[in-house]
């Protein structure tokens, strides 16, 4: 039977059973309690990773673990991250999380197909270990370049410079979009005082952004319609105002958790 499942990992339990002439019932029972084995569906992953960007990530947790040391808690409160996501009228739910409690014998309810609305605002935000520090919306008909950007780079500076965290010296962590590594992007970013934290391309698990902020976020909004785009903002707004400290400063520190299971992994993508 392993060599069946080895040789073909879709084949089907009727498949195996015709195969070796045997119940359907006992071929479930011997995969899933003798060979401990499970179907799952594929994982969908930003790219397909090459040598060289394992490498890359691979490379930059261990740049990212030694620049920790023993000192996460001095780190993380050091760091100011960033990133961009968009923000719908209407995300409707997953079949995930619709589901419902029925008693047995009650008729399953019924989703219907609706699609994301088309009307949406690009977020920009900057936050750090106690909260956010930034947010900012690009106005409909504006595209993205690195001049708008090196904008609200002068902007999340000046906010930073009312605090401590200037003279212990920040740590920025931006993924690489060309936006951010445009040459005006590049000035502004060395005018604010910043030093930039490495992030490798293709890495949304090793972004807190992706892993905590928009993923929360994004799980919050959907299902619910806002009428215009100034409800949005206030639901957006209303989300990140009700947090604690405590949750950036742990989206941060998951980073060295995530850093350590890529190089065990050898670069590759980690699980959620």
């Amino acid at each position: 039977m392993e060599k069946l499942v080895l040789a073909d990992r879709r084949i089907k339990l009727w498949q195996i059973a015709e195969d070796l002439q045997i119940s359907k019932e006992r071929v479930g029972e011997i995969i899933h309690e003798l060979m401990n084995m499970r179907k799952i569906s594929a994982r969908w992953v930003p790219k397909m990773l090459t040598p060289f960007d394992k490498q890359r990530r691979l490379q930059t947790s261990k740049d990212f673990l030694e620049l920790v040391g023993d000192n996460i808690d001095e780190i993380c409160d050091r760091i100011v991250s960033m990133d961009e996501t968009w923000v719908r009228q209407y995300d409707p739910e997953s079949k995930q999380e619709s589901m419902q409690w029925t008693k047995k014998g009650e008729r399953p309810p019924k989703k219907f197909k609706v699609q994301k609305s088309a009307s949406k605002l690009m977020a920009t935000t900057f936050w750090d270990s106690e909260s956010v520090l930034l947010i900012d919306y690009l106005p409909k008909g504006t595209t993205m370049n690195g001049q708008y950007y090196a904008n609200l780079l002068a902007q999340a500076g000046s906010r930073t410079e009312a605090t401590w965290k200037l003279s212990r010296g920040v740590l920025f962590l931006q993924d690489s979009a060309s936006v951010h590594t445009a040459r005006v992007s590049r000035q502004a970013l060395k005018d604010t005082g910043f030093s930039e934290i490495d992030h490798p391309p293709y890495s949304p698990d090793l972004a807190p952004s992706d892993y905590l902020l928009f993923s929360n976020l994004r799980k919050e909004l959907r299902g619910r319609r806002f009428v215009d785009d100034n409800q949005m903002k206030m639901a957006v707004e209303s989300h990140f105002n009700c947090k604690e400290k405590e949750y950036f400063l742990g989206g941060l520190k998951a980073l060295y958790t995530r850093c350590e299971k890529c190089i065990s992994l050898e670069g590759d993508y980690i699980e959620k």
